[in-house]
């Protein structure tokens, strides 16, 4: 056995002359981590992702003194693009403890169910709200959600959706149940112009089997485009049988088309009072430089609030930072503030004083093919090196369990897999070489795993 361990030992430190495989990121650089400072505290998020760019894993830690402290854990498992699987877990009591965990089902590439379950600290799973989604052919048209109730699931709301001849959405009835019976129903109903933008969109109210108003909002537009230029709310006053104006938030552009200035302003009495006001600044490249949050005090536009972006990598901002404008408190201190910033390709709002997000390309482990007449293959894991969590692709293998050895052959760390899962945990192991053997129904596989 000794013998057989040192022979694996052997292949796999020659291994490593092998290139690894990057992953395809459509050249564009994926975000692997943010740092966020919050006050007196300060987290770190590391992304890994898969050979198809899908995001797999995000680790949280939280800094104390020097040391990164392990926080939660959240892990993504795909069938192709389509995530099957999405699970939750904390750091508790040295070892990643299950929270929560949603399980996705589909039929001809829709998404046709989700199984919500939430855990105790024991790890027993029990059943939370499921969401079912019913199509005509490729469109949707019903998503009901349940709750689990005295051991059976019970219908809690219901979303009907109606489309226009050119699939755009007509109505959508949504319906709102209590221990199966329905509580209230409301209907939204949208209008549309020539062009296809959004005109309108009427809120009603069920009552005795007749549809009464309830809010109403429209779209108006910059002339010859599809820019919003204002967006006006109106409550139905029944006294009255009118519409009364609510709320109205005003857009302007510049020549590039982007977005300067966003007021929003509240109707009091007979007339619209200035409630909130966002500035955007731009770079000669047209990135986000500033945006300024601004309310009136003495009856002008006071900058309270401004978030700013810097150290451009590839059009992104790497550096946002949320500071006080005068009229908000120290004019360039730092303050909390909700920071939207895009993640990848998606919007994403986190709260802090600043930010700090790396752009570093991700390298995935290749999978080898059988060394010589070994028949024991290399598995593919990334990052490595890694600082103390490594992932295996779960789309290219099913682990049933592994264990990681130092380079003696002792055994430092097992698992048996409860359920399917990437993540090999060695953070509180020093820095070195080890090896990894995992068991699939496949058979043996191994790999050289690098801590530094």
């Amino acid at each position: 056995m000794k013998y057989l361990y040192t022979t694996v030992l052997l292949i796999i430190l020659h291994s490593a002359l092998i290139p690894n495989k990057a992953l395809s990121t459509n050249d564009n650089q994926l975000i692997t981590e943010i740092r966020v400072f919050d006050n007196d505290s300060t987290f770190r998020y590391l992304y890994l992702y898969d050979n198809l760019g899908n995001k797999v894993l995000e680790t949280k830690y939280f800094q104390q003194g020097s040391n990164w402290i392990r926080q939660s854990l959240n892990e993504w498992i795909y069938d192709g693009n389509k995530c099957v699987t999405q699970r939750e877990r904390v750091w508790k009591d040295g070892g990643w403890a299950i929270t929560y965990t949603i399980g996705y089902e589909y039929n001809n590439g829709q998404l046709t169910s989700e199984v919500h379950n939430t855990y105790n600290s024991s790890g027993v799973a029990t059943l939370l709200k499921k969401i079912d989604s019913q199509y005509d052919i490729s469109t949707l048209v019903s998503k009901k959600e349940y709750a689990w109730q005295s051991n059976a699931w019970i219908l809690s709301i219901e979303n009907d959706f109606a489309y226009l001849p050119n699939g755009s959405t007509g109505s959508i009835t949504t319906t709102n149940y209590q221990s199966g019976n329905i509580t209230n129903q409301q209907l939204s109903t949208f209008i549309y112009n020539q062009d296809g933008t959004l005109q309108s969109q009427l809120f009603q109210e069920e009552a005795g089997n007749v549809w009464v108003n309830s809010e109403l909002i429209n779209w108006f537009y910059v002339p010859n485009s599809s820019l919003i230029a204002s967006v006006r709310n109106k409550k139905w006053i029944a006294d009255t049988s009118s519409w009364e104006n609510t709320q109205m938030i005003d857009y302007q552009y510049n020549d590039s088309s982007k977005l300067v200035s966003e007021t929003y302003q509240r109707w009091n009495a007979m007339f619209w009072e200035n409630d909130t006001r966002y500035d955007y600044q731009y770079d000669s490249s047209n990135n986000l430089l500033r945006k300024t949050l601004s309310q009136p005090i003495y009856n002008e536009w006071r900058g309270l609030v401004s978030i700013n972006y810097s150290n451009f990598t590839q059009d992104r901002a790497t550096d946002i930072e949320s500071m006080f404008d005068f009229w908000g408190g120290n004019t360039g201190e730092l303050t909390t503030s909700y920071i939207p910033f895009m993640f990848n390709s998606d919007m994403s709002i986190q709260k802090g004083r600043s930010i700090q997000i790396s752009y570093i390309p991700v390298i995935n482990t290749a999978l080898y093919p059988p060394v010589g007449n070994n028949s024991i293959q290399m598995i593919p894991v990334y990052p490595n090196p890694s600082d103390g969590i490594f992932y295996i692709n779960t789309q290219e293998c099913d682990v049933k369990s592994w264990t990681a050895s130092d380079l003696s052959g002792r055994i430092l760390k097992k698992q048996v897999q409860a359920f399917q899962s990437g993540v090999i945990d060695l953070t509180d192991y020093p820095k070195g070489i080890y090896i990894l053997q995992v068991t699939t129904p496949d058979g043996q596989m191994i790999q050289k795993l690098i801590k530094e």
